[in-house]
């Protein structure tokens, strides 16, 4: 008996050893205690992989403190401060409480409107300090101020006609030191050239900028070309304003997918949430985008925003990126041609766009540290070519350059990025940076121009570039060229031509107006229609004589608003998250229950038992489906957002997705019954292991706030879908090209091996590979290419102007109206290098064409389109030889050489 009882509690002591043993390690914050004259930024480091850091900045205990918060990313010690940090883990002893003690000096204050030379001096100005709780006190007869000066509370009154000199210090009675004095001098010149004598009549615009430029101080200019951060309307970020040159500042926004001001599910303004950027793509249909692309404008300058940080262009280099769905294709024609046309809607109704991410932002784990290292062809012809097709054809005011390094250099000082964006394909706009992408001052050397969101507190400040000034690491030269490329950017803006320096009218908006949200909702609808694309049809769509449909899969039922960059649900994935997160009324998304219903179905939503149809749903219920409804709708769901990428196994379905998929098929099959499958996804999926058990495949997207009405228009037949694919959706992703080379959240170089051969111009070698081909989609009637006629069958590679044109006859000989994608490739019969067997070089869409009725496409065939890039020389090569001219409805060799129509042209060099 006593044996039993040691043994007992031999065990217990060894399991609390034990335990005392598995203790957190004590994190360690990466500034050390002291004074500091600057606000610092801390990082945590804690040995203990998975541990949570708790900390609190007024002293108290952060293991307990209802003062606590959690660490996300860094401490921001813009203050003085005791700050306690402590790190938890479950199962674990929570490590020691650590504290660190910091002095930080009150931050000098500040002035609005800036100080300087006026051509007419404001009436009044105001101070502030970025340093909570500080007080400010200040002179205006010269005097260095003290705690005994005058103590601010009011705006100061400007005396004008004479020299005004105001200056002031900032103060904490809590042991930080006292900010450094600050000295603003106002003073009047009615011979000053001011940012507004642009709008004057035949005004020589470079000769102002000039001018102006000659007027800023050097404080102005660090600040002109390091960002705000000051946005009143909940922007990404914003940029410098000086009121005395009549310079404004300019909002930008996020972002491709629509305007978004604010936070999912934490307030914001509400806009329109369009389909997202890859199912817009999918419409291949430019006119619908640029149409998209001028309501994003209305609903921008409603809500003051100048610049749109969008489109996204980088390829779909794998189907596993994390941000493909907020991309348009893995092909470069189609990004440049989309994003052209988004671009155009959006800048010729006034508000700017900004392409991003420049330039091979293809995957997003360690997204700031990794560096992917690509040959110059694969850069020129995959990952620079929609840029330079966007820039040709549409002008945009900006460009982003992304986080990543490539072949070894950050992109936002990578001098050849920037030299093919600025010289070689004509970019005018600025270029800034990613938020945050921003890494040394010789970037200002190499055609960068502006550090995005800046602002005042972000390390190491606007005043860094002054140190780099003095060491000779740049130049005010460079600042100057910078400040160039903003300034022109700035008078494009309703912002600027209205002088409009407080937006408080705009930001006290949050709905929008009634007479746009309905105009945009309709056009909303028109795009995911436009964009579904019918993947399988076994006689099964559109439905007929069906009055009861079984909803099933537990996304559809399912309400859900994240707070943060989640992707948010009612009833499906209406959007993307991250950047791609439009705040919308919420009570306006449309379900897919709500849409079935109002397009006169009843929809069977749950078990006999009450429980809602879902992946658990078991054999019996399913036969339960079966039998009180007509055909069964699966949803499959994949939400996409942004900072880390997708894993494999969110491309294949889960075993209780399968197991829904096969109880379902079998119940409905016995009974005479189809099964169609709604793909909800942000990414393509494998289909191959389950669509032989399924009558039908609907893609989806990411559809919109009333993306369910379109699904229900295409399921019934009020729509025909012409919808095709922008990506090759593999059989296994393990037969992708980029199988094994996407990055982990360590991987610090990424090679990329497949060289040019991206998505189909790899499957074009190994199509037993590909199980949906790009440019791939059914419809409910069928199209018939009837003939292709050239303007002339040789192409004379000595003439720089040489083009020839192509037109093809595409008939309608269903018994639907429907439209049809038209695609042009283009392949090099005689080439003496490797090249792809064929490559995109145009689309178009048709008109809705009648049963019988018939439409001719016309296509412009340059040199361009017949050229690979030469590493040796660095140029763009057309070889004399024959060139083979494909048209069809998609890029499957096979279906083109039985259905497509083709033609050959001679290349030869007089």
């Amino acid at each position: 008996m006593w044996g039993k009882k040691v043994w007992i509690f031999l065990l217990v002591f060894i399991a609390t050893v034990s335990f005392s043993a598995e203790k957190v390690s004590t994190p360690i914050v990466s500034v050390e205690s002291g004074t500091y004259d600057f606000p610092q930024f801390a990082f945590v480091n804690v040995e203990t992989p998975g541990a949570v850091v708790y900390y609190t900045t007024d002293g108290t205990d952060p293991l307990t403190s209802s003062t606590r918060r959690t660490l996300r990313w860094y401490i921001n010690i813009n203050t003085s401060m005791t700050l306690k940090v402590a790190a938890v883990k479950n199962g674990m002893e929570p490590s020691d409480v650590v504290t660190y003690n910091y002095l930080i000096r009150v931050m000098a204050p500040k002035v609005s409107p800036g100080a300087g030379e006026w051509k007419q001096l404001p009436e009044k100005i105001v101070l502030s300090t970025t340093t909570p709780g500080a007080t400010i006190y200040y002179t205006t007869d010269g005097s260095e101020p003290t705690r005994h000066s005058n103590k601010y509370t009011d705006p100061i009154i400007l005396e004008r006609g004479k020299l005004n000199v105001i200056k002031a210090i900032a103060v904490k009675d809590d042991g930080s030191p006292d900010s450094y004095v600050a000295t603003f001098e106002y003073r009047e010149n009615p011979n000053l050239i001011l940012l507004t004598d642009v709008l004057k009549p035949n005004a020589n615009i470079d000769y102002v900028i000039e001018k102006v430029i000659l007027e800023m101080t050097l404080d102005e200019k660090v600040r002109m070309v390091w960002g705000a951060a000051t946005s009143q309307l909940g922007a990404a970020g914003n940029t410098y304003a000086i009121p005395r040159l009549g310079i404004t500042s300019m909002e930008l926004a996020d972002g491709p997918a629509g305007l978004r001001l604010g936070m999912l599910g934490s307030g914001g303004h509400e806009a329109t949430a369009w389909p997202n950027p890859m199912m817009l793509a999918s419409t291949w249909n430019e006119e619908i985008v640029e149409k998209i692309g001028a309501a994003i404008a209305s609903e921008a300058k409603y809500y003051g925003i100048d610049i749109m940080l969008g489109p996204g262009m980088n390829i779909h280099r794998d189907p596993l990126g994390g941000r493909v769905f907020e991309y348009y294709s893995e092909d470069p024609h189609v990004t440049g041609k989309i994003a052209a046309a988004w671009i155009k809607g959006l800048q010729e109704n006034g508000v700017g766009a900004t392409m991003k991410h420049y330039a091979a932002n293809n995957a997003e784990n360690n997204r700031m540290n990794i560096n992917e290292i690509i040959s110059e062809r694969a850069l020129r012809e995959i990952y620079l070519r929609g840029y330079e097709i966007a820039i040709e054809e549409a002008d945009p005011w900006a460009a982003m350059g992304a986080y990543n390094k490539v072949n070894g250099t950050w992109c936002t000082e990578n001098e050849y990025l920037n030299k093919m964006l600025k010289d070689v394909f004509g970019f005018k706009g600025l270029l800034m940076s990613d938020w945050g992408a921003y890494h040394n001052p010789v970037a200002y050397k190499y055609g960068f121009d502006l550090n995005t969101p800046g602002g005042e507190t972000r390390l190491p400040g606007p005043d860094s570039l002054k140190e780099a000034i003095n060491q000779g690491i740049i130049s005010q030269k460079d600042l100057d060229r910078a400040i160039a490329a903003i300034l022109k950017i700035v008078i494009k803006t309703d912002t600027f031509k209205k002088q409009i320096y407080d937006k408080s009218v705009f930001a006290a908006r949050q709905k929008l107006d009634p007479s746009l949200a309905n105009k945009h909702a309709a056009l909303s609808k028109e795009a995911a229609l436009e964009g579904i694309v019918l993947l399988k049809n076994d006689y099964t769509l559109p439905l007929k004589d069906v009055n009861t449909v079984a909803l099933i899969g537990q996304l559809a039922y399912k309400s859900e608003l994240p707070s943060g960059w989640g992707s948010p649900i009612k009833g499906m994935y209406f959007e993307g998250g991250g950047s791609a997160a439009v705040v919308v009324d919420f009570e306006e998304v449309v379900t897919l229950v709500e849409a079935l219903t109002s397009g006169g179905l009843n929809v069977l939503q749950k078990t006999e038992n009450g429980d809602y149809l879902g992946e658990k749903m078991s054999k019996k219920d399913a036969i339960y489906a079966a039998e009180n409804s007509d055909v069964a709708l699966i949803l499959i769901g994949r939400p996409g957002t942004e900072g880390a990428d997708n894993t494999p196994e969110s491309m294949k379905l889960t075993e209780e997705e399968f197991g829904m998929i096969r109880n379902v098929s079998e119940a409905y099959h016995d009974l005479g019954k189809k099964v169609v499958v709604l793909l909800n996804v942000a990414l393509p999926i494998e289909v191959d292991d389950w669509d032989d058990y399924v009558d039908a495949i609907l893609y989806i997207g990411l559809p919109g706030t009333y993306g369910a009405t379109a699904v229900t228009d295409i399921l019934v037949g009020k729509t025909n879908p012409s919808g095709k694919l922008v990506d090759s959706w593999p059989v296994k992703y393990e037969y992708a090209p980029t199988y094994g080379t996407m990055p982990k959240t360590d991987t610090v170089e990424m090679t990329y091996s497949e060289d040019i051969y991206v998505g189909y111009r790899y499957y074009d070698l190994h199509p037993e590979k590909v199980k949906y081909p790009f440019g791939y989609g059914l419809s409910y009637t069928k199209f018939s290419y009837e003939s292709i006629l050239l303007s002339n069958k040789i192409f004379n590679i000595s003439n720089k102007n040489e083009k020839i044109t192509v037109t093809v006859s595409v008939r309608n000989i269903g018994e639907m109206a429907g439209k049809e994608v038209v695609q042009l490739y283009v392949r090099a019969n005689d080439s003496s290098i490797a090249r792809p067997y064929k490559e995109l070089k145009g689309f178009a869409k048709t008109k809705l064409l009648n049963p019988g009725e018939s439409e001719q496409i016309t296509f412009v065939i340059d040199s361009r389109d017949l050229a690979y890039f030469d590493e040796t020389v660095h140029e763009w090569i057309v070889e004399p030889g024959m060139y083979t001219i494909i048209v069809g409805g998609t890029s499957d060799n096979s279906v083109l050489e039985n259905e497509g129509v083709c033609a050959q042209i001679l290349a030869i060099r007089e």
